[in-house]
């Protein structure tokens, strides 16, 4: 069989905007840090604040008021066939969001080689200003496969495989999303998206344990029956490749535009690839990243030329640690009269206690750290790390 579809969707942006605003329309903050010199404070009551300003504090966020309504476009082509007594499913699956809603500093001066002050902002009275609009964009393109198959009326089997490749200039896509790097290159911001993983296998199976009345195992009734027999279990497991990350630098402004630390610079020539056997405490090659301005042989200096450009790495360059899991279940209906039963279900999340890792430090500021993982992450949203068993019992009437 073949089908396909088509569908068009608006989506809804508005109470997230209301959220993120604190209702607005408008909103804003400021920040003052006081400071004490020779034993008397900047700031002190009952006149805290100094009769003129002497630098810019308040922040600003603001949202084009011809913001529109993004929209998402997805369409599929799927061939479905029997093969004996499975069925297996490949789909080409694809999206494209327009529209989306970024976000950049619109008191952001210009990347240049003239050391950054406050004059060179458009609005100097002002610290930051974020803006929200339109015109983000992201495409999505998967390849699904899927097979299922049932072995008479005790097991059913389910596993599929996912091939996907997210592109998006603007990651979340929403009014807590991060602020564009260059509020005048976009473009550089589009990378894959940090929250699709490029592939996904998953397979899950429930079995209904072949032991009591009816079955062929213990095909009687009685205490041996009520004890073994009406058992089922289940089991669901997924691994996936691991996610994107961004390596960054900090503690210096190399576009002079007040932006200290961000995206650093590539060195040309170099692997991203760990040098030697990767692990968790060589994950990545921090030397193929330099400070911008830095030498390629002297990736971490302590004083960067002044070259007055934002660094050249992208997004999502880097990829973590694969993420497996498997879950495990077992359950048992208990018949107390007509109209009422207990049922038993025991859960166990990361039945195997699988280690999954967390992103290792990504800033090649601090050597000691960079391409190291420190932690773990739970496998999928929702879900302990370690291995977790509950017990339950559940009377229905």
């Amino acid at each position: 069989m073949i089908r396909a579809g088509f569908g068009t969707y608006g989506n809804l942006v508005y109470g997230s905007l209301g959220r993120a605003l604190g209702g607005g329309p408008f909103s804003g903050s400021t920040t003052y840090t006081n400071a004490v010199t020779n034993g008397v404070p900047l700031f002190s009551f009952p006149s805290p604040f100094l009769p003129t300003g002497a630098a810019a504090t308040q922040n600003a966020f603001g949202v084009n008021p011809n913001l529109t309504t993004p929209y998402t476009e997805q369409w599929n082509f799927t061939v479905e066939r029997q093969l004996g007594s499975a069925a297996l499913r490949v789909s080409y699956v694809g999206s494209h969001s327009a529209k989306l809603i970024y976000a950049r500093n619109l008191n952001q001066p210009p990347p240049g080689t003239i050391p950054f002050s406050t004059n060179r902002r458009p609005y100097p009275i002002f610290n930051s200003i974020t803006y929200y609009e339109n015109g983000s964009n992201q495409r999505y393109n998967g390849l699904q496969a899927a097979i299922a198959k049932n072995y008479g009326n005790q097991l059913t089997f389910n596993a599929g495989y996912t091939w996907a490749k997210d592109l998006t200039d603007t990651q979340e896509g929403t009014f807590s999303g991060q602020t564009i790097q260059n509020q005048f290159d976009r473009r550089s911001e589009y990378a894959n998206n940090l929250i699709t993983p490029s592939h996904r296998v998953y397979g899950y199976a429930i079995w209904q344990i072949p032991v009591g009345q009816g079955h062929r195992l213990w095909n009687r009734s009685g205490i041996g029956e009520a004890a073994l027999g009406g058992w089922q279990m289940a089991w669901n497991a997924m691994a996936q490749s691991g996610q994107f990350f961004t390596p960054s630098f900090s503690g210096f402004d190399p576009s002079n535009t007040n932006s200290i630390g961000g995206r650093p610079d590539v060195v040309s020539g170099a692997s991203i690839q760990a040098i030697g056997t990767q692990s968790i405490n060589n994950w990545f090659n921090a030397g193929a990243f330099k400070i911008p301005g830095c030498p390629d042989n002297n990736p971490v200096c302590a004083k960067p030329d002044n070259i007055g450009r934002f660094g050249n790495a992208g997004i999502a360059i880097l990829r973590g640690h694969r993420i497996a899991n498997v879950d495990f279940a077992v359950s048992k209906y208990f018949p107390i009269h007509e109209r009422m039963r207990l049922q038993f279900r025991m859960n166990a999340v990361n039945v195997l206690n699988h280690p999954n890792f967390a992103l290792p430090a990504s800033n090649i500021s601090s050597p000691a750290t960079v391409g190291r993982i420190t932690s773990s992450v739970a496998a999928t949203f929702g879900t302990v790390a370690p291995r977790e068993v509950d017990f339950q019992l559940r009377l229905e009437f």
